[in-house]
């Protein structure tokens, strides 16, 4: 199983999901049996609301990036729950509702801004963990109103705890996330030979656990390409004993590592980042990169399989 990882070089718009969506359906045009992952995500429910309306209607919880690369993907993909083991839905505060005091102490704070997260684990059998911010539930503090979507979540899960400040949430990722992200991948590495895993913001350790073959970070205009065991040793030294790797930003690794190569992103019209094959087509030497990787990888290891995790 060769694994890329995408990040961005940027907290927000770098084009993470242009450059995987691209990958998967070029590296699938070219026969190769491809998976993809989102370890963990996040969405608005005013500034996404597409995929909010969409879920809402269906009663689940996943992200527009997954639902993009796993239509990139095509087939018969595994659930978007799986693919997406982490995902939150937010809010904005509705300041017609608050006074100015409680919006100045709200926005300090993002919790104050989180509606529910869903952790998915396997373990025999797909398990449901559901967060539910216990301070905003059935209140009027945000903009979003729709509590018989979180209690139909509740219903569905395997398991429901209520959150009442932000120490508390922490605990429930720190406790439910490394299970889900772990037990999702490790599934999806075992059913395919390529695996792209797209990052959350500029965040660069999705989780220490997980290995990478090839690295890359996206830039508007540019992809940089990393060797996979080079780039986990500089977050490791970055981290140090000190910091929990998954805190740490691009901008925290970046200035220690050089690329072994970058490639140039064109400008794309919203036409091409929606046909898929097109996309690929525009990206077609990002595409030749992984590629290029990948079948190395596959000669020198003779078509061997390594653990997608530690103890995997």
């Amino acid at each position: 199983m060769f694994s890329v990882f995408v990040f961005g070089v940027l907290p927000e718009s770098s084009g993470k999901t242009t450059v995987c969506t691209a990958i998967v359906r070029g590296l699938s045009l070219r026969g190769w049996n491809v998976g993809v992952f989102k370890p963990r995500s996040g969405h608005s429910y005013w500034y996404h609301h597409d995929i909010y309306a969409k879920c809402s209607a269906e009663g689940r919880l996943y992200s527009w990036d997954i639902l993009r690369l796993s239509q990139a993907k095509g087939g018969r993909p595994l659930p978007l729950e799986v693919l997406n083991p982490v995902d939150a839905l937010f809010s904005p505060l509705d300041r017609l509702s608050l006074d100015e005091s409680s919006v100045e102490v709200r926005l300090s704070n993002p919790f104050f801004e989180l509606v529910v997260e869903r952790y998915t684990i396997l373990d025999g059998r797909v398990k449901s963990v559901l967060c539910v911010n216990g301070v905003n539930f059935e209140s009027d503090s945000l903009l979003f109103k729709n509590w018989a979507y979180v209690k139909r979540l509740m219903d569905n899960a395997d398991k429901v705890i209520i959150a009442e400040s932000l120490e508390e949430w922490n605990d429930v990722y720190s406790n439910y996330a490394p299970t889900a992200i772990r037990s999702c991948y490790k599934k999806v590495c075992s059913e395919h030979e390529v695996v792209v895993v797209e990052g959350f913001n500029d965040a660069v350790c999705p989780d220490p656990a997980l290995r990478f073959n090839l690295v890359l970070g996206v830039a508007p205009g540019a992809v940089f390409c990393y060797r996979g065991d080079r780039f986990r040793k500089a977050v490791e030294v970055v981290a140090g004993a000190v910091r929990d790797p998954r805190s740490l930003e691009a901008r925290n690794v970046l200035e220690f590592l050089k690329p072994e190569r970058a490639v140039r992103l064109p400008a794309l019209t919203s036409r091409e980042t929606s046909d898929y094959k097109l996309l690929a087509r525009k990206l077609g030497e990002v595409v030749e990169v992984v590629e290029g990787e990948a079948a190395k990888w596959r000669e020198n290891e003779e078509g061997g399989w390594r653990p997608a995790t530690e103890g995997g």
